[in-house]
């Protein structure tokens, strides 16, 4: 869907499945690949995430001993 100032979007890690999406909180798709998943949330979350500052915003103070792996 189009997203305007106000909306919010999630994603949902389904582990060994996919992932599943919501759109202002009602559910909207689900992809079942769990690689697709894994570089869907690497973007985001993975140590070379594409903006380190979100990443750290996302992943809260605890973060710097996390690693793709898990």
């Amino acid at each position: 869907p189009d997203v305007v100032a106000g909306d919010e979007t999630q994603a949902l890690n389904l582990p060994g499945r996919g992932v599943r999406f919501f759109f202002n909180g009602q559910p909207v798709g689900e992809v079942d690949d769990p690689a697709f998943a894994r570089a869907l949330f690497a973007v985001f979350l993975g140590e070379k995430a594409r903006d380190p500052a979100l990443r750290q915003a996302l992943l809260g103070s605890g973060a710097s001993h996390l690693s793709e792996s898990r």
